[in-house]
Order: C-alpha cells, then structure tokens, then sequence
C-alpha cells in the first residue's frame, strides 16, 4: 500500500503525527501527577554571609497518589540540598534528608525551622527582590520548574508571622 501526499498534506500529516507522538507522552500516570502538584510562596532568604541561603516553599498534592520531592537544581548554587531543622538537646541543627514525601490529598510547608532547600557555594551575590530560578524533582512528576523571589530578613518575619496568623484564624 502506497500513500501519495501533496505538499500542504505533507506537512498536515506530519503535525498531526508529532501532535499524537506528543500527547502520548502525555498519558498514564505521570502526566495526571504532573498536573496534581501545586508549588507556591516560593522564597529565598537573603543570605547573610553570602555563602548560603534557604529556599522556602509549599506543595500542594491534589492527585491521589503521594509522591516525593527528591532533589533540587539551581543556577545560583553549586549544590542544593534537601534539610531539616532538629532540636537536639535543646540545640537546633540541620540534618539533610534524602527526600521529602508529599502525601496525596495534602500540603507540605518548607518553612523556616522545619523542612528548606539549602543553597550552597552560592555562584552570584543574592539581593532582596532577586529571581532565583529552580527545578524542583519529583519521584512521580519528574521536573517542575519554580521562580523564589529573594526576600530580606524583615519580609522573612513578616510571611511567617502572617503564616502564622492564617494558621490560627484558618485562612489561607
């Protein structure tokens, strides 16, 4: 069997196949988790010493299957590393984790003094009202890309006081 095209059928028929090549990429359950992740209030602390800063953020999982938030990327850091805050003996430290799950149907807060993403080997000085770009990587939805608005240290308090005001009111 043969099939004759003219030119303008051609190249219908070409993005027609590249448009059923391309959605097929789109099914099954990774495009369906893709689309149940929310990333909002991204923000990254100013850093004081320039050497390191915290980026803060909050996931939202509407799909129904849990998921895990497993890595990090950013061009202003040579590494990016998944921490928590911990009291021990009534001192606070970090400890890095390997990952952080992200159950179906709930919110994970990284927050200060909880979970954040540690920039470290910063490559560029970081200011108040910069955009830090990143790639948040997921177990199930693979990459999602994030845009953190630097904030200074008063904003910082001014978000989690209101974090906490919202909290206590249950506002969002």
């Amino acid at each position: 069997m043969s099939i004759s095209l003219r030119d303008n059928d051609s190249r219908l028929f070409g993005l027609a196949l590249l448009a059923v090549v391309g959605l097929g990429g789109c099914s099954g359950d990774r495009g369906a988790t893709e689309s149940s992740l929310e990333i909002s209030g991204a923000y990254v602390a100013e850093p004081v010493l320039g050497e390191r800063a915290a980026m803060y953020f909050t996931v939202e999982n509407r799909g129904d299957a849990n998921d895990e938030l497993m890595g990090v990327s950013t061009p202003v850091a040579g590494v990016a590393e998944i921490h928590h805050t911990v009291s021990d003996g009534g001192m606070m430290r970090m400890e890095r984790v390997e990952a952080i799950e992200i159950p179906a149907g709930e919110q994970v807060r990284l927050a200060p003094g909880g979970y954040h993403i540690m920039l470290l080997e910063l490559q560029d000085h970081i200011m108040p009202g910069d955009a830090i770009d990143a790639t948040l990587r997921f177990r199930r939805a693979g990459e999602v890309s994030v845009r953190a608005r630097a904030l200074s240290l008063a904003e910082i308090e001014e978000v989690i006081g209101t974090a906490g005001d919202h909290a206590r009111h249950g506002t969002p």
